[in-house]
């Protein structure tokens, strides 16, 4: 016998594989096998396994002589005779504990069982007696009953029942026996009885599964009563969603998987396997039972699924998913009979407010303009995102003043430790490679940071969870992390080198000692990469030694204005009860960015400064009439800055010595500014290469 298509069942009535069912085989397999079939045979996320069908319920009752006594037990029952039904109930909850199930039966499915077990690979090689003959250590499965009609429950208490990391033959037998028996569910066979269906009508199936080891969990609504989509999501195994101790994380979305809400709940505790099999309880550490469960990537990747899912099946879906460290898993999915309501905390956008939302969208891209204005302080421009390099290129600048690798990590789901741990070290370079390539196609110079992932932006990443530390911001991040782990360092560096074309630079984050500068140097110089070098200056340390920086001939001073103001400061800018001192102007921070681009101009080395501070006026006039070489905005900014740049040095440097020539002007222009946006960067969007990168 051969899983899926791969050979004849001995039985068909006795078992199904997934791959052997659709959704049209409800009265055979019940709604939620067909649903489960007719998912992994269309291609989606879903564990292998097998049905057994309502005719193997049925001849079980056959030949255990079951199916009489049922029938007289029920026979001119009044079923409104609370006493009478229990005790009908009860009688063949006894007659069930002393039957068997038929030796030809349970053949059929400890063969299937061992199967499943058994890798794809072993069963395509060998036949089926080989593979039995070789069985491997059994698998932990999990044995769900699915009923073969239509039960119309109105309450969301489960009334068949569902069996997790259920090893062993034995057990697996004992439990399907169990599930066959939790037909007969008080609530069920009432309706069932009520609506004039005969007791020996109703069959049950049972469905046996690969089990998932879930380390997040949940369930997704493709469609709630605002029309958009629904997640909730908890730590470890979905049976923890019925501990009252145990808030679900809730996620809306927007059919076009746009993250519109999101209500973080308190987890404090998370259902595990033990060993054994046991579920287990466990109390959540402090910054667990607050940490967000899904990252960006698996909300957008579960709605997604929820959205094929519904338009494959033509109708909304309550689908049950759970993650492990290999991805997603689809578990079940069921017809919504009832339309979510929109969820208490979360704001859910009405048809006015998303066409709101949507034409702040469309002004934001109608901010993104050429520009025209040629100054002596010059723009760059700040990506984090390949999906940025459209956005950057119709704005006509040349120049990445800084390339974040922070969100390529973070669309690969992984953390740098999972590459480390499972010695897929050029893995993570590709992840890089493929997430810079483009900026480096479409700009004629390139300066990227390297790595500065702050501990608790990481804790959702696979292989990050275990990183925790007190205090992230002072904890190893930067150049601190890059040292510490060459490998990483290393493959963030032979990435840059693959990707870069013209003038390309690297910048050092968090650096606050010239040691570290001369590490890196020697790092780079041994990988014979020939790039620029930039310091990022993020702390008081680094303007206090900006002296001893420049004697390294560093090529670049970038300054983290946000950061450095936080540091100055003693701000905790995550701490909202000390944002509202946070001050762009405050006089110890203007002092220090005096301070270094004096001693910066005096080195000959160029100064650039980003950060969300810059859109203070008043700053960037402090800048401007200071001298600094550059600043860096995102691109929807820079046709605005450079306006404002143009105005602020008519009044500084118009009719002195620092205003520029009629043939610097040109020469400046030609330096600085494309004539047109690149065309190539349309064509690649066009043929999917730079959305298709993440």
């Amino acid at each position: 016998m051969k899983e899926g298509g791969g050979g004849e069942d001995k039985n068909p009535e006795f078992v199904k594989w997934f791959s052997k069912i659709n959704k049209d085989m409800n009265s055979i397999v019940g709604e939620k096998g067909a649903n489960l079939g007719e998912l992994y045979s269309n291609k989606f996320p879903v564990s292998n396994g097998f049905i057994i069908t309502g005719e193997a319920y049925s001849n079980f009752l056959v030949a255990s002589k079951l199916d009489e006594k049922i029938i007289n037990l029920f026979e001119g029952i009044d079923i409104e005779d609370h006493e009478i039904f229990s005790n009908a109930i009860k009688k063949i909850k006894e007659i069930f504990s002393n039957s068997e199930l038929p030796e030809e039966m349970k053949e059929e499915i400890i063969d299937s069982y061992q199967i499943l077990g058994t890798n794809k690979l072993e069963i395509e090689k060998g036949s089926a007696l080989d593979i039995l003959n070789n069985a491997t250590e059994p698998i932990f499965v999990s044995v769900r009953s699915s009923l073969c009609f239509k039960s119309e429950r109105k309450s969301l208490t489960r009334e068949q029942d569902t069996y997790l990391n259920i090893k062993g033959n034995d057990d697996l037998l004992l439990h399907v026996k169990n599930a066959f028996l939790s037909l007969f569910n008080p609530d069920t066979i009432k309706r069932a009885i009520k609506k004039g269906k005969k007791i020996s009508d109703l069959k049950i199936a049972v469905i046996v599964q690969k089990m998932i080891n879930s380390e997040k969990s949940g369930f997704v609504h493709s469609k709630n009563s605002s029309g958009n989509i629904l997640i909730e999501s908890i730590w470890g195994v979905g049976e923890g969603i019925n501990i009252k101790e145990i808030t679900p994380d809730k996620y809306i979305l927007s059919k076009e998987l746009q993250i519109l809400d999101k209500k973080i709940g308190e987890k404090n505790f998370r259902v595990a396997r033990a060993s054994s099999g046991s579920l287990k309880t466990i109390k959540s550490s402090e910054e667990r039972k607050k940490s967000q469960v899904l990252n960006n990537y698996e909300i957008q990747r579960l709605g997604d699924l929820a959205e094929k899912i519904e338009s494959h099946f033509g109708s909304p879906q309550k689908i049950e998913f759970a993650i492990d460290e290999s991805g997603i898993y689809i578990l079940q999915t069921e017809k919504i009979s009832q339309i979510e309501k929109p969820v208490e905390g979360l704001k859910e956008p009405d048809s006015e407010t998303a066409k709101k939302e949507e034409q702040k969208k469309e002004k934001k891209s109608l901010r993104i303009g050429k520009v025209e204005k040629v100054t002596r302080t010059k723009l760059k421009l700040v990506v984090d995102s390949p999906y940025m390099t459209q956005e950057g290129s119709e704005t006509g600048l040349k120049k990445v003043g800084i390339l974040k690798i922070e969100k390529i990590i973070e669309n690969g789901k992984k953390h740098p430790f999972y590459f480390l741990e499972s010695h897929y070290i050029n893995q993570y370079e590709n992840l890089i490679y493929e997430g810079i390539k483009s900026v480096f196609d479409n700009f004629e110079e390139v300066w990227v940071r390297t790595g500065d992932f702050l501990s608790n932006e990481a804790l959702n990443l696979e292989g990050g969870a275990n990183f925790r530390e007190e205090n992230p911001l002072l904890g190893l991040h930067g150049i601190r992390f890059s040292l510490k782990y060459p490998d990483v360092f290393t493959a963030e560096l032979r990435a840059i080198k693959r990707a870069a074309k013209g003038d390309c630079g690297v910048l050092l984050p968090n650096v606050t000692s010239v040691s570290e500068i001369k590490k890196a140097r020697e790092i780079i110089k041994n990988m014979e990469i020939d790039v620029n070098l930039g310091v990022v200056i993020d702390t008081p340390a680094g303007i206090q030694l900006i002296k001893e920086f420049c004697e390294e001939n560093v090529d670049l001073i970038l300054i983290n204005a946000d950061r450095l103001i936080g540091y100055l400061l003693a701000l905790d800018l995550s701490n909202e009860n000390v944002k509202p001192l946070f001050d762009e102007l405050h006089p110890s921070f203007l002092y220090q960015l005096e301070y270094l681009i004096r001693v910066s101009k005096r080195n000959k080395i160029e100064t650039n400064l980003f950060g969300e501070s810059l859109k203070n006026p008043e700053l960037l006039k402090y800048l401007v009439k200071r001298g600094i070489d550059f600043v860096s905005v995102e691109p929807e900014d820079a046709r605005e800055f450079s306006q404002k740049i143009f105005d602020f040095e008519k009044d500084f440097v118009k009719g002195t010595d620092s205003e520029p020539r009629e043939y610097e002007m040109k020469k400046s222009k030609e330096d600085y500014l494309k004539e047109k946006p690149s065309e190539k960067v349309k064509k690649k969007e066009e043929s999917g290469d730079i959305l298709g990168i993440l």
